[in-house]
């Protein structure tokens, strides 16, 4: 095997309920490759079965399958690495992702070569995590997507991560806030980009916040989404947008100062499609910032949905044999 570090790769794969990802990664941690394809959701349509989800994983990594053989004429792929389900507890499941995870298995057992398995939830962190340096080993993190939002105490032991919500949305996540907003307005799901637009280029200033429910770190949402459809006739886009966004970064802040507070911890990882609104990444930082708690965001290709993360995670798990 040629073991130089810059043609040896770990591929990554991640297919979650809206993208379909692969990654590689070089033995020296340079990204090399990184292709997603969006899931194509119906108009008007506020999300897919997972029978859909699985179909159309099936078919892109089928079209992603080309780019992958030319990447294997440059590069010696010596690992590959796959989510397998959501999150790292043993309840957890989603068809989406067994089609990635077992797509790797064919992979790994046709090229003889190691397979590692990860979930969407890790290699999120870890994608957050390739363009920050955090301070210390223990840290908050912020996982807010279509499905999830939750702030979870993490401890990472020689790139083995411990996990715990100690946070977040008891009922809806913020990811389907905006979604359910964007497809009211007219957009098409899913709906992330149209509202932070909106909320960025509104220059009048918010009246009345929303109310928010939040206690101990947890937030209850579904009133924010019921106040939201009473604003709809009597506000437009633009600063319906600002408002729905303002409350989400005003239950972020009181649920993160809490934690932070309780765990003693001052850095705070953002990672999920949410996390790439630039409305958040800005006034949430400037509130956290009085309160001397550090926010790392990334780049929106990281925080998206994308399997970079697990191309690091597969890298680790290489090296530590």
């Amino acid at each position: 095997m040629n073991l130089h570090k810059n043609k040896n790769i770990i591929i990554g794969i991640d297919t979650s309920c809206y993208t379909t990802s692969i990654a590689a990664i070089s033995l020296d941690k340079n990204i090399v490759f990184n292709k997603k394809i969006m899931l194509k959701v119906g108009k008007e349509c506020k999300g897919l079965r997972q029978s859909e989800m699985v179909f159309q994983h099936v078919n892109n990594l089928g079209s992603l399958s080309e780019k992958i053989e030319k990447l294997m004429t440059e590069y010696n792929v010596v690992a590959i690495c796959a989510s397998e389900k959501p999150r790292p507890v043993k309840e957890s499941y989603m068809p989406a992702f067994t089609v990635g995870y077992n797509f790797a298995k064919l992979f790994s057992s046709m090229n003889n070569i190691s397979l590692y398995k990860t979930t969407h939830q890790e290699n999120h962190i870890y994608a957050s995590l390739h363009t920050n340096e955090l301070k210390n080993n223990k840290f908050i993190s912020v996982h807010m997507s279509g499905g999830t939002t939750e702030i979870l105490l993490v401890e990472n032991v020689k790139n083995d991560l411990k996990i715990e919500i100690v946070g977040g949305s008891k009922d809806i996540s913020f990811g389907q806030l905006i979604d359910r907003l964007g497809v009211k307005l007219g957009y098409d799901f899913p709906c992330g980009k149209n509202i932070d637009e909106n909320a960025l280029d509104c220059k009048e200033n918010i009246k009345v916040g929303l109310k928010t429910s939040v206690k101990d770190g947890y937030m209850n949402l579904s009133g924010i989404e019921n106040q939201v459809n009473k604003y709809t006739k009597e506000y437009d886009e633009i600063y319906l947008s600002k408002l729905l966004m303002d409350s989400i970064v005003r239950n972020l802040y009181k649920s993160l100062k809490y934690v932070c507070y309780k765990y003693n911890i001052n850095e705070v990882v953002f990672a999920g499609g949410v996390a790439s609104s630039k409305y958040i990444k800005k006034n949430l930082n400037e509130k956290l910032y009085k309160d001397k708690i550090k926010c790392y965001f990334t780049e929106s290709e990281y925080s998206t949905d994308n399997a970079v993360g697990c191309a690091k995670i597969g890298l680790n798990k290489f090296i530590g044999e």
